[in-house]
């Protein structure tokens, strides 16, 4: 998969490691920056790539955290499923292997769009297995539907949604002229925020492999098949209350997730170790990449106060050690 130099460039000397898993047959790429602090594991959404976490990971290692950025499933054409299988249970259980590669018990995860529609199924499934979740412009899954509900606005946010369940069609428009399509939605998504040509080209060359673009579509499609086990099986997860501390980072301009919906899909009832919102004023979709020192003044903020904080990590060694 083409990457840049930006996120491949060392933080502090530390060079990232290219690592791999195989899953019935499937090979697993992440980029993995190493150290002594507690991981971190950041998931990218669509139409994206690892790239979006370039500002993020510096910021990650600098304040003490190692860091763990997968490729998504399908995003690479050697962890392409031939049957088309990206239900966001199978998506949260990627993360838990992942997480059982890296020899962890528990981890912080931090997910964008596509995401963070996976981290919040991975903290219902697995709680014991994150010590925070941090969800990027996606609110909560257990009450999504009745939000939806009280902001029908989103159904037209979302046109984009229907389109990708015809056969063909999507796949054809997606990269013509030069990823028009692809470009529109990150401008629709942020408005009055231009994407850097870095970010953008290495989408359009990941998209570029027919075999990745019917998957990244098929996350999308296995979504609307609402009869089946695996969405079954989630709809049973989000039946119980968070147990996992979590952040919702929502930007205000979001034309792809209107930010009410955080608000309307949150109840505190829900959230059995806490929940917070941060608004980020002036930011759209992607306000991880347009407002960054103030989101990781938060993110970092919000790993602190659980275990284990990287700062925290460090001052009990320290006190160990005498």
């Amino acid at each position: 998969m083409p990457m840049t130099a930006t996120l491949l460039a060392p933080v502090k000397g530390i060079k990232p490691q290219i690592l791999n898993k195989i899953c019935e047959k499937r090979t697993f790429s992440a980029y993995y920056w190493d150290g002594s602090g507690p991981l971190v594991v950041c998931l990218h959404g669509f139409p994206d790539t690892p790239n979006t976490f370039h500002l993020m990971v510096p910021a990650l290692v600098n304040a003490g955290y190692r860091v763990l950025v997968p490729i998504m499933p399908g995003y690479e054409a050697s962890s392409v499923d031939l049957h088309g299988r990206y239900y966001v249970t199978d998506l949260a259980q990627d993360v838990v292997d992942w997480v059982d590669h890296m020899g962890e018990e528990s981890v912080h995860l931090i997910g964008h769009d596509w995401g963070a529609v996976t981290a919040w199924l991975a903290a219902a499934m697995y709680p014991h297995r994150f010590f925070s979740m941090t969800s990027i412009a996606i609110p909560p899954l257990k009450r999504f539907g009745e939000a939806l509900m009280r902001c029908p606005s989103q159904v037209l946010k979302s046109w984009y949604m229907g389109f990708f369940q015809i056969p063909l069609l999507p796949e054809q428009i997606l990269l013509a002229k030069d990823g028009a399509f692809v470009r529109l939605l990150w401008r629709n998504w942020s408005p009055g925020w231009n994407a850097p040509e870095e970010l953008i080209r290495p989408v359009l060359d990941t998209l570029g492999d027919k075999r990745v673009r019917a998957a990244a579509l098929a996350y999308y499609r296995c979504l609307g098949r609402v009869f089946s086990a695996q969405h079954q099986k989630g709809r049973r997860a989000l039946k119980l209350p968070y147990q996992v501390p979590c952040l919702m980072i929502s930007g205000a301009k979001d034309g792809c997730m209107d930010t009410r919906l955080f608000e309307l899909a949150m109840n505190e009832n829900d959230f059995m170790a806490g929940v917070e919102l941060y608004r980020l004023m002036g930011a759209g979709h992607f306000c991880h990449l347009e407002k960054p020192q103030l989101l990781h003044a938060k993110l970092l903020s919000f790993l602190e106060l659980h275990p284990k904080g990287a700062k925290k990590l460090a001052d009990e060694l320290a006190r160990q050690l005498g």
